[in-house]
């Protein structure tokens, strides 16, 4: 029996709107916290502008978050915002979703969001564990955390690949073009809910690769 195909598919902006991984720091950021890290956020933007230096950009507004924690406590908070945050799922992906898991395809969701979240955030969709999950996790740092495995761009290539889902893979679906490295390893790459910006990114990367969710409807596999 040949194995079965791999199907990736990111999650902030593609199975829910928003961000729920910068909501979570957003929230660890009150009260001191926040007043120790606002003559250190100039630099952690402007950080995370470029690929290189986004893991760097992520770990300062994190490391200050994280304060005082430990990670299971981390862990602990991180499954409770995931319970209690209102999140708006993107029903037309799910679905997409759904049938490739029916279809026996092997579902991966990648994501740069904290493992714990992303976990209790697709458990909340009822979509896991149905699927299987490759995210960033953190790591004890100077009395708080750091990013151990950040799972974005190229590192999110990597990361599927530490799980056992190395490249190539049958299709790849997101919303941005930081995704490009994985929509770029995949037969087709979907791009769904984008900016103009990130369409014509995306574009001149994959040319007629490319196959633009929202421009027709993509019908279910």
């Amino acid at each position: 029996m040949p194995p079965a195909e791999v199907v990736v598919y990111d999650f902030d902006g593609t199975l829910v709107e928003g961000d729920i991984g910068a909501a979570f720091i957003h929230h660890l950021l009150q009260g001191w916290r926040r007043a120790l890290v606002l003559p250190f956020a100039p630099l952690g933007f402007a950080l995370m502008r470029f690929e290189a230096t986004r893991r760097a950009g992520v770990s300062i507004f994190l490391f200050f978050g994280a304060l005082g924690r430990r990670i299971d406590a981390l862990e602990a908070m991180a499954e409770r915002f995931a319970e209690t945050r209102s999140m708006r799922p993107r029903e037309r992906e799910l679905a997409w979703l759904r049938a490739d898991v029916k279809a026996g395809h092997r579902v991966v969701v990648a994501t740069g969001a904290f493992e714990p979240l992303a976990r209790v955030a697709l458990r909340r969709l009822g979509v896991y564990p149905g699927v299987t999950l490759v995210a960033s996790r953190l790591r004890p740092r100077w009395g708080g955390a750091g990013v151990a495995r950040h799972c974005t761009g190229e590192a999110k290539l990597r990361a599927l690949a530490e799980e056992g889902f190395p490249p190539p893979y049958v299709r790849a679906v997101s919303d941005a073009a930081i995704d490009l490295p994985l929509l770029r390893a995949a037969d087709e790459a979907v791009l769904v809910n984008a900016s103009a910006r990130c369409r014509l990114i995306v574009r001149q990367a994959l040319g007629t690769r490319l196959v633009d969710a929202d421009l027709p409807v993509l019908p279910l596999p």
